[in-house]
């Protein structure tokens, strides 16, 4: 059996942690929880099922479907959860729907026929890391608390035992989001993966076209596409202090590339196609 931490457990900023007390206090139909990668959503979002109705919670997320390369949440889903809601019960139910923004087409439609219709004892959470992308018909009828980043002090415990190069390259790659951390600091093979990661971001920005281009053409997939996007922006960002009036247009340019290249990637555009996009223009 997983055990579920309690919000007490969790590395959470205390004016956070109050608000989501006393969402349990009073704990509204559906709530939104709203937030960069890596602070633990997920984590959050079950640590309050849990205290709402225990073991009776159904926990839904993006995922392969048939022949599908990209992760998703789809009408089979919801309608597996309408399955679920049709069964008479007495016993509070609590649904989570992690990543909500990542649906197939009509999925939304569904999602929102799900809180219009509140059902007794039913209560929702949903987590997203990109809130403009769930529609505002939603939205209003979400509590919505945005979980932001926890000090950097606060997340100190979660290096122990670290040598100070490694501490330095995971505050690099991720900050002070705690969820992210203790995955880098626990598994050392997504730590070598991600290192590798950023080293090539960093051969693509110092490249020219030519090293651009052999650097997407190791790109096997779209997720792949999209972590590159990702760490480009990250190392862009790292070097934005300091820049003349000319260099920090230049950077503006290339974020906003970024940032349509990675929607366009997360809207199913061809991979290829979108990579190349990015090399030529960046």
């Amino acid at each position: 059996m997983t055990v579920v931490a309690g919000l007490s457990d969790l590395i959470i900023r205390p004016s956070v942690k109050h608000q989501l007390e006393q969402y349990l206090q009073y704990p509204a139909h559906a709530l939104m929880l709203v937030g960069q990668v890596g602070v633990g959503l997920g984590t959050i979002a079950k640590s309050l099922a849990n205290q709402l109705a225990g073991s009776n919670v159904v926990y839904l997320s993006p995922t392969l479907h048939n022949k599908q390369k990209t992760k998703i949440i789809n009408v089979d889903d919801i309608s597996f959860l309408l399955s679920i809601l049709h069964d008479k019960r007495n016993q509070r139910l609590a649904i989570i729907i992690d990543d909500a923004d990542q649906t197939a087409p009509g999925v939304f439609e569904r999602m929102l026929k799900l809180i219009e219709e509140p059902v007794n004892g039913v209560n929702y959470i949903f987590t997203t890391h990109v809130v403009n992308r769930i529609p505002t018909t939603i939205i209003s009828r979400c509590n919505l608390i945005n979980v932001f980043c926890p000090s950097a002090s606060s997340c100190q415990d979660l290096y122990n035992n670290l040598d100070t190069r490694k501490v330095a390259q995971i505050k690099f790659m991720v900050a002070d989001r705690p969820a992210q951390i203790a995955k880098l600091v626990t598994d050392e093979d997504l730590f070598e993966q991600r290192t590798k990661q950023i080293s090539l971001a960093k051969d693509f920005v110092a490249g020219a076209l030519l090293e651009r281009l052999q650097v997407v053409d190791t790109v096997a997939d779209r997720q792949a596409a999209c972590n590159l996007c990702s760490d480009i922006a990250l190392l862009l960002q790292a070097a934005s202090h300091d820049l003349s009036s000319r260099a920090a247009i230049q950077l503006s340019h290339r974020l906003d590339l970024l940032a349509d290249v990675s929607d366009s990637l997360r809207s199913n555009g061809n991979v290829r196609l979108q990579l190349i996009n990015l090399v030529c223009h960046f």
